[in-house]
């Protein structure tokens, strides 16, 4: 099978995208294994250690996954992306998912703002959801949410009728959109008075704000997210090596 992208690329960029694209088509869906090396080589007529070299890169970039004895994996960002990390977990919360409630779900067309984080055109359709996490009747986070409605159309009657812990498995599940890389900036804020309600504390009590912008394989745009977390709330650990 030849490569269908640019030919002006070189050859293990080339490479890449149709491995990239491969995953973004559901050719290989997350946790199923790819080829081996010398097939996939062999299949896009290129040297087997090219074919290393982009598997490689997109096992560093978090793509594909080695596995010992088992082989190299589609990965998924499920858990690795949660909005959970973020927050400080008290008693029995630390081992379970949080309760999801949907306040708002909804069809709108795209502000400017909107549909430059989304890449989509103003006045596009969008879905705008407004949801909180909770322990114990406790709301740890609240989430302002926007998808496109062209891609994300199913997801509306399956949101009518279910409000999963996890969105991410059920962009998955239900719409066929694997996410895969997130850009999360924080910031402190102070909570609206709309969310205030929610948190039930006063109007301006100090948050952490998290704006996510989420890509699938292909670097699409999926998602574009808002959360706040109450200070006192917030927690987060990173390692560096």
């Amino acid at each position: 099978m030849a490569l269908i992208t640019d030919a002006r690329l070189p050859l293990h960029i080339r490479v890449r995208d149709e491995l990239l694209r491969r995953i973004s088509d559901r050719i290989w869906t997350a946790g199923e294994a790819l080829p081996g090396e010398d097939r996939l080589a062999a299949e896009l007529s290129i040297s087997v250690g090219t074919m290393r070299k982009v598997i490689q890169s997109l096992v560093q970039e978090g793509v594909l996954e080695r596995v010992h004895g088992k082989g190299t994996f589609v990965t998924s960002a499920f858990e690795r992306t949660s909005m959970l990390r973020f927050v400080r977990f008290r008693g029995p919360g630390e081992n379970t998912l949080p309760k999801a409630t949907i306040l708002q779900l909804t069809t709108k067309k795209a502000s400017g703002e909107i549909a430059s984080k989304l890449q989509l055109k103003p006045g596009a359709s969008v879905i705008y959801m407004h949801r909180s996490r909770s322990y114990d009747d406790e709301v740890v986070l609240v989430e302002h949410i926007w998808l496109s409605h062209k891609r994300f159309s199913k997801l509306l009657p399956y949101l009518q009728t279910e409000s999963p812990p996890l969105l991410y498995p059920v962009y998955d599940s239900v719409c066929g959109v694997l996410v895969h890389r997130a850009i999360d900036e924080l910031e402190m804020d102070s909570i609206s008075s709309e969310d205030a309600k929610v948190f039930d504390v006063p109007v301006n009590s100090s948050c952490m704000r998290i704006e996510r912008v989420m890509h699938d394989h292909a670097g699409d745009v999926v998602e574009w997210r808002v959360s706040f977390v109450p200070a006192n709330r917030f927690h987060y650990t990173v390692e560096i090596r």
